[in-house]
């Protein structure tokens, strides 16, 4: 409760506290208004969204979502003028449901059409279709906006901030949009096999008997819907981030469809409640649909940099251990081409190695420390020279670099004078596994 927070009259907050807590706790304890149905209904909203979008974005169909939730437009308008001539206009209208999930539709082929029977690739007609849908629903929202009660501004950014209220009472576009998100979440349980199966491999899906274009069609018609009940809280414009980036960033973090999904609700929860905070009047003091997206989007970015394997730091991390390796295991390789095939090799002086490798002072002096380290090589006043340990890793990198020459050679037929330099840069990648597969004749004993 508040008073928890309030201290007693005889113990005033420091300014300090005072920031921290209109910061950090004011936005979940304002009591001038009730906020939990706005983030219920962001919730709802963002989950929807991210779910089908997963989909959209594992297909290379990003597009085509962004095109659709600006094509449903026009059909909106109609919708709502349709209902507001029999006197029930609202956002939540059977009317509009239909005229935007038929407009959805009609979308959808449109594009398919269009790159099919004409010269034009599909990014283009996307291009053309939505466009032209879009233009057309804000030359209907301007001209009819005045003889209904449709504002524009909402329509194209929504109005999150509606499902406010002073009372508690839950506004009329949650249970909708938790109907649909029921939906949506069941027909991805029963049908989880096929929409698997036509996501990744259209081709596989047709040889097994799966209705491929059901699936697709079936997908924007879920799509047409789920942007339709979202228009309220997040207009045309704010859908497309809700739609893509939790997919997306969800991408980043899994291959896997099934755990991309579930990775895809956790973050449409986190941005919804980062979104509110951040809207708060404390703080940034704007709209919440904005924030909402814009939180998912610096989660993107987080992601970015830290996912376990895709991220920035993860793929850096992995050039750098693998161009450590590579300088270590020429250094090991070059030492063994300059020493001699004896009892005891005579030490290779340091300078020369350099000279050989091209290596700087400074890099050499690190990959020697390396070597040194893992018991590869020694050091001593007469020169560098190798341990057993090093001796066998050299023999078996001279082993995997002869035995991808033959390879290339034999199997893929280029000249013996083509193979040296990618032998070189392959060695360091073959495995002991790798390194039978190829040459299993040839294996050192």
């Amino acid at each position: 409760s508040s008073q928890f927070w309030i201290p007693a009259s005889d113990s005033p907050r420091s300014p300090m506290f005072e920031s921290l807590h209109n910061i950090f706790i004011l936005p979940w304890q304002d009591a001038r208004l009730v906020f939990w149905p706005l983030i219920l209904q962001g919730m709802l909203v963002s989950c929807a969204l991210g779910l089908l979008g997963c989909f959209l974005v594992v297909r290379g169909m990003s597009l085509l979502g962004d095109a659709l939730s600006h094509a449903v437009l026009p059909g909106i308008v109609i919708g709502f003028l349709v209902a507001n001539h029999f006197g029930t206009a609202s956002l939540h209208s059977p009317w509009i449901l239909v005229g935007a999930t038929a407009m959805g539709l009609v979308a959808a082929v449109l594009v398919e059409l269009v790159r099919k029977q004409s010269r034009v690739k599909e990014d283009a007609s996307l291009g053309i279709v939505f466009t032209t849908l879009f233009a057309f629903g804000v030359i209907l929202v301007s001209r009819y906006a005045g003889q209904a009660d449709l504002d524009p501004g909402c329509v194209l950014y929504g109005n999150i901030e509606y499902f406010t209220s002073l009372d508690g009472s839950l506004p009329d576009g949650v249970i909708p949009m938790a109907v649909i998100l029921s939906l949506l979440v069941l027909g991805i349980i029963v049908f989880y096999r096929p929409l698997l199966i036509t996501t990744f491999d259209p081709s596989l899906a047709v040889s097994v008997g799966i209705a491929v274009g059901v699936a697709h069609y079936g997908l924007m018609t879920a799509l047409s819907l789920t942007i339709v009940a979202s228009f309220e809280a997040v207009g045309a414009i704010l859908a497309v981030g809700l739609l893509i980036v939790p997919g997306a960033t969800a991408r980043l973090w899994t291959d896997k469809l099934g755990r991309m999904l579930w990775f895809t609700v956790a973050f449409s929860i986190v941005s919804t409640l980062a979104g509110y905070w951040l809207s708060h009047r404390s703080n940034l003091n704007s709209s919440a649909g904005a924030c909402i997206a814009a939180a998912g989007f610096g989660m993107f970015v987080v992601s970015w940099l830290i996912a376990p394997h895709a991220g920035l730091l993860s793929r850096w991390l992995v050039r750098r251990r693998l161009r450590r390796k590579i300088e270590l295991e020429n250094l090991i390789k070059t030492i063994g081409e300059l020493t001699p095939v004896a009892a005891n090799p005579p030490a290779v002086d340091a300078e020369a190695l350099r000279r050989e490798l091209h290596f700087t002072p400074g890099q050499l002096r690190r990959v020697l420390d390396r070597a040194t380290t893992a018991g590869l090589l020694e050091t001593s006043a007469a020169g560098i020279t190798l341990t057993t340990t090093g001796k066998a890793r050299q023999q078996r990198l001279a082993h995997a670099h002869l035995a991808w020459e033959a390879y290339l050679q034999e199997h893929l037929g280029l000249p013996a004078d083509h193979v040296h330099d990618a032998a070189e840069w392959i060695e360091h990648y073959l495995h002991t596994d790798k390194l039978a597969a190829i040459a299993p004749a040839t294996e050192p004993r």
